[in-house]
């Protein structure tokens, strides 16, 4: 895929993304993209599997680096956006992502694939079950990437009553960064995204 036709892929996204979802917010920005199509093309992955596709702007971005035989597997809950991402898809020619609907609980036991790379950016709630659902289908050397673990800065000050994104983000960011199995670091990038890379 070259970057002309990711491009204009990616403008479709967001094009689509402001006019057809109240949740655009939620879309990755150029920066954050860079930095996965960046990422992705210094690994070069066989394997990728994205945790939450909302409308596929950050599933491009990081199958530009996927190898030419890779596969990159991506999960989504809402059925609602399928039209937008797989019409992406199809526009950039990226024929080899699978997409899933369905609950990433459910269906992360079923793959049986070995992941170079592994993008979190689903049901904050479930960070840290996903995160220990997706550890063992990881290569050793391999990186686990979690986006939205600054949550506007929320997980820096006590939490309120109630609030069980941030508390699982809190819960979520201890637990990787006291986890022995991996390096981490944190990158500024937008609301925070954390990079792991599996010891071994």
């Amino acid at each position: 895929m070259d970057a002309a036709t990711l491009d204009k892929a990616l403008q479709y996204i967001e094009r689509e993304t402001h006019l057809r979802t109240k949740s655009y917010r939620m879309l990755s920005d150029g920066i954050q993209g860079g930095f996965l199509q960046a990422f992705s093309l210094m690994v070069k992955p066989q394997a990728i599997l994205e945790i939450g596709t909302f409308t596929g702007y950050a599933t491009l971005c990081l199958y530009r680096g996927l190898k030419e035989d890779g596969i990159l597997d991506t999960l989504e809950k809402d059925d609602e956006m399928t039209d937008i991402f797989t019409t992406a898809f199809s526009m950039a020619g990226a024929d080899r992502i699978r997409s899933r609907i369905g609950d990433a609980k459910a269906i992360i036991p079923t793959l049986n694939r070995t992941y170079d790379i592994v993008y979190i950016d689903a049901d904050k709630r479930e960070y840290p079950l996903y995160y220990d659902l997706v550890f063992d289908k990881v290569r050793p050397g391999g990186y686990i990437l979690a986006d939205n673990v600054l949550w506007s800065g929320k997980t820096t000050a006590p939490v309120s009553s109630g609030d069980r994104q941030t508390a699982a983000i809190m819960e979520f960011n201890k637990k990787t960064a006291s986890d022995p199995r991996v390096e981490k670091l944190v990158l500024p990038i937008r609301d925070g995204l954390a990079l792991m890379r599996i010891k071994g």
